[in-house]
């Protein structure tokens, strides 16, 4: 016997919306691991590393995660 789910697009867009939401950049930076964000309008590949000690830097991840400082 088959079963047949019906998916709930509303539940699905929640939970979306909550992945989304969730930051744990402070959990990070308060357990001494950077944390990286990005920032409206930041190019593909380009991120901010943020430091525990508040230190940041612009860095650029390529495509096999290599990471360079492009700025201070």
């Amino acid at each position: 016997m088959v079963q047949k789910i019906e998916p709930d697009i509303e539940t699905m867009f929640e939970d979306i919306h909550s992945i989304e939401t969730d930051d744990n950049t402070k959990e990070l930076l308060q357990n001494g691991v950077p944390a990286y964000i990005k920032e409206r309008g930041m190019a593909d590949g380009f991120m901010i590393k943020l430091y525990p000690n508040g230190t940041k830097e612009t860095v650029y991840i390529d495509e096999t995660f290599h990471e360079t400082v492009v700025d201070l």
